[in-house]
């Protein structure tokens, strides 16, 4: 064995960044490292749209330099992917060979993009800073770029790509945004995207391609289309190998109690690779955004420490600017809710959707527009508030101070 260590952190984004932080904040003499498949210090994958689209420069993606792990101490293995936990002998081996010791093991190590069966040289993924990099090199040649897939990749991408680009989406479901906001939000965000150019092509998918110069589509509906890129954002796959390799339970994620622990007692998990609890459904759930992945790191680092922490559960916390359009999606946002509130100002485009539980309680909210309001709400459902609102629509049935209510 290599090197023995009291902690290892697997993944260098959210997750492990926060667990780092917290690690260092409460105790300076346990040894630390972290691995991490990639070379680069920690950076915003939420930006990378923006720099590929010319936006911001690349260097504004990184959250930290090298020498922020030097000043906390922190051993870096970067650009040696973890290939075999053994949890018995707590043990990690590397990409090179290397096996290091480790006292408590967190793995933070996230997800990858998902793929499609068909490949040509012009299908990009946006998952990695390696990934932006050739998207960057690719899209100033462009004149036409496709994405398949509705959610937080495609539609960013599209939306910095630019307007000069003729810009196609191809969406396998009846709408937008599905896995984000609920329907009606949707439709309005629809009808935003196309009448800046947007080109929509829902419940069809790319079925075939013929690569020359420019990338022929073929969709199942009958469509052909000519495009210079084509970007997969169909989601993403948890890269939950290791953790089945090492006999821990997985489900779609690595099993999380609410203390971050996996199925075995020195090994936890954070972030985009794991499945705990939903705050308010109370499901087993993989949040998938930079919230969570602080979060659970947070009540994780605590708990490898010997500090014991609880997590209350993962929630719904998106915000995002796309074509102009500030959105947000806060706690659960689905019209099953026992009671749904919403009011639309067309003529300022501000949106506003609560969802509340049979006691009034508020469960969650959709956003669209001016959605620095997004804490607040997000703070009625972690305390489980009551709507403060809703006295003010008893007995007021103007669409005015309906508007106000929800402010």
């Amino acid at each position: 064995m290599d090197q023995q260590f009291d902690i290892v952190i697997i993944g260098n984004s959210a997750a492990g960044m926060q667990a780092l932080r917290t690690l260092h904040r409460h105790s300076r003499n346990h040894s630390v490292a972290i691995v991490d498949r990639e070379t680069h210090p920690a950076y915003s994958r939420v930006l990378t749209p923006y720099y590929v689209g010319g936006k911001t420069e690349r260097s504004n993606l990184f959250i930290v330099d090298h020498a922020f792990y030097h000043r906390l101490g922190v051993a870096t293995l970067f650009g040696q992917p973890a290939v075999e936990i053994d949890a018995d002998r707590h043990r990690l081996t590397l990409g090179n060979g290397k096996t290091i010791g480790f006292g408590a093991l967190l793995i933070a190590s996230g997800a990858e993009a998902r793929s499609i069966e068909i490949s040509a040289a012009g299908i990009c993924t946006l998952r990695h800073l390696d990934d932006a990099d050739r998207l960057a090199q690719l899209l100033p040649e462009a004149r036409s770029v496709t994405a398949i897939g509705a959610g937080l990749v495609s539609i960013p991408f599209l939306s910095h790509a630019g307007p000069e680009l003729e810009r196609h989406l191809v969406v396998g479901s009846n709408r937008i945004f599905s896995r984000v906001v609920d329907a009606e939000a949707s439709a309005i965000l629809e009808e935003r995207f196309v009448a800046d150019g947007l080109q929509l092509h829902k419940q069809d998918d790319v079925v075939d391609l013929a690569g020359g110069e420019r990338l022929e589509l073929a969709l199942a509906s009958g469509k052909r289309l000519t495009t210079d890129m084509l970007l997969v954002g169909k989601g993403v796959v948890p890269n939950t190998g290791l953790a089945r390799q090492a006999g821990l339970a997985v489900r779609d994620g690595i099993l999380i109690d609410d203390h971050c622990r996996t199925s075995h007692p020195d090994i936890y998990a954070a972030g985009d690779v794991a499945e705990g609890r939903d705050f308010v459904t109370g499901e087993s759930t993989i949040q998938g955004n930079w919230l969570t992945a602080v979060e659970q790191a947070e009540v994780a680092a605590l708990n490898m420490l010997q500090l014991p922490a609880t997590y209350p559960g993962s929630m719904k916390n998106n915000t995002t600017e796309v074509f102009g359009v500030d959105i947000a999606a806060v706690g659960y946002c689905r019209d099953d809710a026992p009671r749904v509130i919403s009011a639309h100002d067309r003529f300022t485009g501000r949106f506003r959707k609560v969802f509340l539980d049979e006691q009034d309680r508020v469960l969650g909210a959709t956003l669209i527009g001016e959605t620095n309001d997004a804490g607040g709400y997000y703070q009625l459902v972690t305390t489980r508030a009551v709507f403060p609102g809703e006295r003010l629509l008893r007995g007021v049935n103007s669409y005015a101070a309906r508007l106000l209510a929800l402010a």
